[in-house]
C-alpha cells in the first residue's frame, strides 16, 4: 500500500535517526539504505521541504535530521512523500454505492485506515528503540562490511 518512493523516505529518515547529528553524504545514505542515488536525492529534497531533514554544501556537508525523531511519526514521513488516499466514495461511481461503500471497496478503506493508525502509532525514534540494537540500515552496511572484508580476505 506503500508507494516505493514513500518507503525509501523511511528508510532514509531511519538511517538519518541513527546517525543522530552526524552527517552523511547522499551517496553514503543511499549505499547505506539500499535507495538508488537519484532517487536518494529526490526524496531528501521532499523531506527538506518540509523540514524533516536538511542539507547542507562545502567540505563538511551531507544530510542531518532537522526534526525531533521522537515527536515526528512514520505517518507524517508517508505524507510528505506520498500521501495515503482513503476511499470515501466508489471509484466506480456507482448511484448504488453513493451513500455507502460496497464490501470491497469498504475492506480496502479499512486496510488504509490500519495502516494509517499504524504509521502513526510510532515514532522515528521507537523504530530505533524497538530494534534488537541494529536496524535494517544498521544491518545492511554491517553485512556488506563484512562481505568486503571476506573478499579481501
Amino acid at each position: 500500500m506503500l508507494s516505493k518512493t514513500a518507503e525509501y523516505a523511511l528508510r532514509i529518515m531511519i538511517f538519518l535517526t541513527e546517525q543522530e547529528e552526524k552527517s552523511s553524504t547522499a551517496d553514503q545514505i543511499a549505499k547505506a539504505t539500499l535507495v538508488p542515488p537519484g532517487y536518494t536525492v529526490k526524496v531528501l529534497q521532499q523531506l527538506g521541504r518540509a523540514k524533516l531533514s536538511k542539507g547542507q554544501r562545502g567540505r563538511n556537508g551531507g544530510f542531518v535530521l532537522a526534526c525531533d525523531p521522537s515527536k515526528v511519526n512514520l505517518l507524517q514521513v508517508v505524507t510528505v512523500i506520498d500521501p495515503l488516499e482513503r476511499i470515501t466514495e466508489c471509484p466506480l461511481g456507482r448511484s448504488e454505492h453513493q451513500h455507502s461503500l460496497c464490501p470491497l471497496h469498504r475492506q480496502i478503506d479499512n486496510a488504509i485506515a490500519n495502516l494509517e493508525e499504524s504509521l502513526s502509532s510510532m515514532s522515528l525514534k521507537e523504530v530505533i528503540d524497538s530494534g534488537d540494537g541494529s536496524s535494517l540500515c544498521q544491518n545492511h552496511t554491517a553485512a556488506a562490511a563484512t562481505l568486503s572484508i571476506n573478499a579481501t580476505d
